[in-house]
């Protein structure tokens, strides 16, 4: 056997593992993950609405607020607006965390699965 073809076939093993156990936590986790988004998109949206935004800059808006991005081209200037932004921000720092989290047992669980 060629040196490294034990290796390669034990990552492409570990890749497909992963993605399965990624799919699989994925799934777990969906009504949380797509509830803290929705959340996130209605709340941009009603920015976007108090601020007179196109519904393009309050997704815009709200994604780079939720990944804790801020360029600042788009700040709301109405309270309620600013109030809102704060919260995209927590729910976008809660659903990073979930994201990994769920990577992390995914990592887990493909590694348990291929030392098994």
């Amino acid at each position: 056997m060629p040196a490294g073809t034990h290796s390669n076939a034990r990552s492409r093993q570990l890749r497909r593992a992963f993605l399965l156990a990624l799919v699989s936590q994925l799934r777990v986790v969906w009504p949380i993950f797509s509830g803290i988004l929705l959340a996130m998109v209605g709340a941009g949206l009603l920015v976007g609405r108090l601020e007179s935004w196109r519904v393009g800059e309050a997704l815009y808006f709200t994604f780079v607020t939720g990944l804790t991005i801020g360029y600042g081209d788009f700040t709301p200037q109405h309270f309620v607006g600013r109030v809102l932004a704060v919260a995209i921000g927590f729910a976008g720092i809660i659903l990073t965390g979930l994201i990994a989290a769920v990577a992390v047992q995914a990592l887990k669980a493909a590694d348990r699965n291929l030392t098994e």
